[in-house]
């Protein structure tokens, strides 16, 4: 597939790094289709897998970034075959003697050529490009890394994967293939760069990968201390509507917090991680002890409408920490800041090997942190701002799809835009987002994180044009407006709760004409196969968008003959649309789910009140149209009951006007 953006091969690193040398000649890998060049890797690398158990952590990583680097390797010779029309031969070990072609020396072989890696990043991700009269050396201080070294020349040479499978694949086509003399030493600019669902090929291309830091839900009994340890101990248990729960710990208790540091230790012991989860189980219910309630703070939670916790669990926290680390200085405890301790502590002080991993569940999905017309989401530029003051490291949890309803187009361009440079500025180091098998549907946002995960200091707007240009190709400019739409449906109307019970609101009859007409002029702009099958995902999305917002105004509007039938093809297109873009991760297609995740939310929260209406339609009469206009008032002064305000409105006649007059402005 041909890109339609030349990308030359300059300093333009998606990486934070220096230049130090750019003089010399250029250095040809291929010249007019035939090959200049071999790519020589130890045998080593390229030995088939072994068998390495998951217990041996250090082991069992070290043998999948070998695994990676081979893979890597593979790729450079395909790309560059792909790119020109040359064969790139893979040469076991050294150069043979009188091989006059140009040594591509991948990681050991590299090093020792041009000498180390001159750039150290954590977790050995720092790596070096050089390109001389003596070769290509591509290397870093880890196998991993050096698998980052070879996507950065494929990268600069233009090559792009947007989506799993080959329909994401942007490879320009180039019969000459040169890269100018350099030496550069780089490093990524995050720590952590990944997403749930992808294949391993997509994550590899793009470079995810680093230090994945533990932060699930893992602080609880029964993980680091046994049943019969908490039976032993009931004190240790949280005290929650008057009673101990072996659900939760008390956070006031240091006995427990040194049981729990205990027990760590001996995991550790049996098998070193260097990062370990303190986060609480899910849910929102803690202990109401009063040892509990003094170590908080007051700081007040207004999205939960209740007093922040944080402090009592960082408490709890630094005592754990303290212990484990003067057996383990190095390991680090992720902990989700989440529900009551989303807030940063006011109090306390982080040990410094605490790493929070924000979790914004309980803020407006819609709108971004600059826009202070939202009463949630800007809450949350504050509290990425606390943290990263008090943490050496901090991850994001951000949610890249919308968390309430996940078949709705959610490009998050504006949200990403305004977002991510943000939390890059205060500290964030480890992207680590949820995700969802919905790259057609948050398709945008998505690559923008991919991107700007690698490079921090990208530019939101460039790496948008270019993933139009590349990706949709003569299409660009009607499906940047299709997205675009979207997107500023998402983030210019004034609702806030999210689910599918509020896109009337935001998907009016008028809004999806205009998607519509935009989709249409797209499908119409295309040119290449690539292009058509690209925008055809994206009509395909579309069509059963449409089909769903039909149910909602059909329900709405008392339509409701049809709603059976057509919740039924809805399902059954979901579940169809999700078998055929499986390869792209597209349409919510999930293991743990028969339905799809997005025929999951349908069955549970909107298909009972198709079903139902459709039930009424055919067994009853409906002798009123479906009320679509509510009065309502706010009875403050708890006067509504004495003055009739239950009454129906026919028979109510004298108190109207007290009705009226009570709370006017709250009238619909």
């Amino acid at each position: 597939m041909k890109t339609t953006a030349s990308i030359a091969f300059t300093c333009l690193s998606f990486a934070v790094g220096h230049f130090t040398n750019a003089m010399g000649a250029d250095v040809a890998l291929v010249k007019d289709g035939n090959s200049q060049a071999a790519i020589c890797v130890s045998a080593e690398v390229m030995a088939a897998n072994k068998d390495v158990p998951h217990t041996k952590h250090a082991e069992y990583n070290q043998e999948l970034d070998r695994q990676r680097l081979r893979e890597s390797v593979n790729d450079l010779a395909l790309y560059l075959g792909r790119m020109s029309g040359a064969k790139i031969d893979v040469v076991n070990g050294e150069p043979p003697a009188g091989d006059k072609r140009v040594p591509i020396l991948i990681g050991t072989l590299a090093e020792k050529q041009f000498g180390p890696v001159k750039k150290k990043a954590g977790y050995k991700q720092g790596f070096r490009v050089v390109v001389s009269p003596k070769g290509v050396g591509l290397f870093g201080e880890s196998d991993l890394a050096s698998s980052y070294a070879i996507y950065e020349v494929l990268d600069r040479l233009g090559c792009r994967w947007y989506i799993p499978s080959d329909l994401g694949e942007v490879i320009p086509q180039k019969k000459t293939i040169t890269l100018p003399a350099t030496d550069e030493s780089l490093a990524p600019g995050t720590l952590y760069r990944g997403i749930w669902y992808a294949d391993a090929a997509f994550r590899r291309r793009n470079r995810m990968g680093g230090l994945l830091l533990s932060a699930g839900h893992a602080l609880e009994i029964a993980n680091y201390i046994s049943k019969e340890q908490i039976a032993e101990h009931p004190d240790w248990q949280g005290l929650v509507e008057g009673k101990r729960t072996t659900h939760r710990f008390c956070w006031a208790n240091s006995e427990a917090a040194a049981a729990v540091a205990d027990g760590i230790i001996a995991q550790l012991d049996k098998s070193y991680t260097p990062t370990v989860s303190l986060s609480p189980d899910d849910g929102a219910t803690f202990c109401e002890c009063d040892k509990c309630k003094k170590l908080d703070t007051g700081d007040y939670d207004p999205t939960l409408g209740m007093t922040s916790i944080t402090d009592r669990y960082i408490n709890f926290c630094n005592k754990i920490a303290e212990k484990v680390t003067q057996k383990y200085p190095d390991v680090l405890f992720g902990f989700l800041a989440y529900v009551q301790y989303t807030r940063p502590p006011t109090r306390e002080k982080l040990h410094p090997n605490l790493v929070p991993q924000i979790a914004p569940i309980t803020y407006c999905r819609a709108h971004t942190m600059l826009q202070t017309t939202c009463p949630s989401r800007p809450i949350i530029k504050p509290i990425v701002e606390g943290w990263g003051k008090r943490s050496k490291h901090v991850s994001y949890y951000n949610y890249m799809f919308h968390l309430a309803e996940v078949a709705v187009p959610y490009p998050m361009m504006k949200q990403m835009s305004d977002e991510l440079p943000i939390l890059y500025a205060n500290g964030v180091d480890l992207w680590q987002p949820e995700t969802m098998t919905n790259f057609e549907s948050v398709l945008p946002g998505m690559w923008l994180s991919i991107r700007m995960a690698w490079n921090t200091k990208a530019k939101p707007a460039e790496v948008f044009d270019e993933f139009f240009a590349n990706f949709y190709g003569a299409a660009a400019k009607e499906m940047r407006k299709y997205w675009q739409l979207f997107d500023e449906a998402w983030t210019t109307v004034p609702e806030h709760a999210g689910c599918g019970f509020g896109y009337p609101k935001r998907f009016t009859p008028e809004f999806m004409k205009q998607a519509r007409a935009a989709m249409n002029a797209a499908i119409a702009a295309c040119k290449t196969d690539a292009e058509k099958r690209r925008v055809q995902m994206q009509d395909e999305a579309l069509k059963q968008f449409e089909l769903f917002m039909k149910l909602r105004w059909d329900l709405f509007e008392g339509r409701f003959a049809n709603l059976e039938a057509d919740s039924a093809r809805w399902c059954q297109r979901q579940l169809a649309l999700g078998n055929e873009y499986e390869p792209q991760y597209a349409f919510t297609k999930a293991s743990w789910t028969v339905n799809t995740v997005g025929g999951q939310y349908f069955k549970i929260f909107y298909e009972p009140a198709y079903n139902d209406a459709a039930r009424i339609a055919k067994n009853f009469e409906i002798i009123s149209p479906t009320l679509r206009q509510w009065r309502h008032a706010v009875d403050k002064e708890k006067k509504g009951e004495s003055l009739g305000w239950p009454t129906p409105c026919s028979v109510r006649k004298t108190v109207s006007n007290t009705y009226d007059r009570s709370e006017s402005g709250n009238r619909r």
